[in-house]
């Protein structure tokens, strides 16, 4: 059987295509070990934060406001996913600590059946939210047909149906090895070998390769659609100046802002671990009938680093919510600072009903609520 935690962990890692320790062909350098530490010590910090952060969005876009709203919905199931995904790393995580939870029976099925899912969600998600800001920015009059929250929550649906008929495998390929010293780690079955090989280069095609260029392709329209709508925007920028026409950005270009960062952010922290996973494959098929195979220094370290932006794709989606959304921005200080300003400030009035005149107050988060005095 063999080991599952180092291929979770390394996602792009020598165990992922059945690599074997001979395919290292030099001892650990500082370099090596370094890329190690800083991956084995940040990889957690990342999983607490990103998790934190992913609940607080999917409050926010699962908010009265926003569940209306397509591309929220999608936003929202991606931050679920991704939180999921970020649990399991951190079950696997623990490991390295001593809390060897991870190769427990049923424990070990469920978090390798979970990862598999809540990666395949994510991407998609991603995908999706991709398409939408392709209609919107290239088709705009086909938003009202297509963007509608109905279709989101179809189309929702159809992929955990799809994600549970293909990722269900683990939970009957997969168990728990005994060694002879007694240790007990979680494995794959080796009587399932071709099966889990075939699933991993399937997984590959279709959570790397198809959403990958699928993004790539529809950025490009996107792109030329932007810079066409900027080039406009400069010619007209001296029109509306001598008229002191100053229209504030329409709520459907804030959208495609947001939308627009969303899959940008993604690739650009996703597409160096993905090069380096599809190099690592091809490479172990060519010299798979070789004697000799081996990794070099730079492409193990290069792996280790690109996996902690890999991960951080999971964790930083709040910042660029907060940033680039505005809409999202404004409701999630409504939700989580103007609502306990205004309860500390009731608060406050019970206590101070002796006083004959209140004095006037503001909140710092809201022009509509009050907390603090002047």
């Amino acid at each position: 059987m063999e080991s599952y935690s180092e291929a979770i962990l390394g996602n792009a890692s020598v165990d992922n295509y059945n690599f074997t320790p001979h395919s290292l062909c030099f001892e650990p350098d500082g370099a090596t070990k370094v890329a190690t530490l800083i991956q084995k010590n940040i990889t957690p910090v990342i999983c607490v934060l990103g998790v934190i952060g992913n609940i607080l969005a999917t409050v926010v876009f699962l908010s009265k406001s926003q569940r209306k709203i397509s591309c929220s919905l999608y936003l929202a199931g991606r931050s679920l996913s991704d939180t999921g995904f970020l649990i399991t790393l951190f079950i696997v995580c623990l490991t390295d600590l001593g809390i060897n939870i991870f190769n427990i029976n049923g424990i070990c099925q469920v978090v390798i059946f979970l990862t598999y899912i809540c990666g395949f969600l994510s991407v998609w998600f991603v995908v999706m939210v991709t398409v939408e800001n392709y209609i919107r920015i290239c088709h705009p009059f086909r938003v009202n047909q297509h963007c509608t929250a109905r279709t989101a929550k179809a189309v929702i649906i159809g992929f955990v149906v799809i994600a549970l008929i293909l990722y269900n495998f683990p939970l009957w390929t997969t168990g728990i090895d005994v060694g002879t010293d007694g240790s007990k780690v979680c494995a794959r079955h080796t009587v399932y070998d071709k099966i889990n090989q075939i699933v991993t280069y399937s997984d590959t095609v279709i959570t790397l390769i198809v959403p990958m260029l699928m993004i790539i392709v529809l950025m490009v329209p996107i792109i030329y659609s932007i810079l066409q709508l900027l080039h406009r925007q400069a010619r007209l920028k001296g029109k509306r100046q001598n008229g002191h026409d100053r229209r504030p950005s329409s709520p459907q270009s804030r959208v495609t802002r947001l939308l627009f960062s969303v899959s940008f952010v993604f690739i650009a922290l996703t597409l160096p671990s993905h090069v380096i996973r599809i190099q690592m494959a091809m490479k172990y098929l060519y010299f798979t009938s070789s004697t000799v195979f081996c990794f070099t220094v730079a492409e193990v370290v290069f792996q280790k680093i690109f996996l902690i932006l890999y991960y951080l794709s999971f964790s930083v989606n709040i910042i660029v919510y907060l940033v680039f959304g505005d809409k999202f921005r404004h409701n999630f200080i409504e939700i989580f600072f103007t609502r306990r300003c205004s309860a500390k400030h009731s608060h406050g009035d019970l206590m101070t009903n002796h006083v004959s005149e209140v004095k006037k107050t503001t909140c710092p988060f809201s022009h509509t609520e009050t907390c603090t005095e002047v």
